[in-house]
C-alpha cells in the first residue's frame, strides 16, 4: 500500500470544532502492523505544532491559500 500524499504537499484538514484549513504534509509515518489507514504529520502556518492524522481525514488542497480562512488558535486546558 502506498501513500496518497507526499511530503511538502498541501492538504485540507478539518480539526474538531473548526473550519477546513490548509496544512502541509511534514512526514509520512511508518506503517503500523494491522493499521487500517496510513498516518501523516501535518502543520499549519498559523499553528506552532504538528498534528498526527489519518490519511482518511485528509483531502488534496484544491484552492489557493487565500481561500482558506485563518484557523482559530487551539485552546488547551491545564496550567501550562
Amino acid at each position: 500500500m502506498s501513500f496518497k500524499f507526499a511530503v511538502g504537499q498541501a492538504v485540507e484538514y478539518k480539526p474538531v470544532g473548526a473550519k477546513v484549513g490548509l496544512f502541509k504534509v511534514t512526514r509520512q509515518m511508518p506503517e503500523e502492523l494491522r493499521a487500517i489507514d496510513r498516518r501523516y504529520r501535518i502543520k499549519s502556518e498559523q499553528e506552532g505544532f504538528e498534528r498526527n492524522v489519518l490519511e482518511c481525514d485528509l483531502n488534496e488542497a484544491t484552492g489557493s491559500e487565500e481561500e482558506y480562512s485563518p484557523m482559530r488558535p487551539l485552546r488547551r486546558s491545564g496550567g501550562h
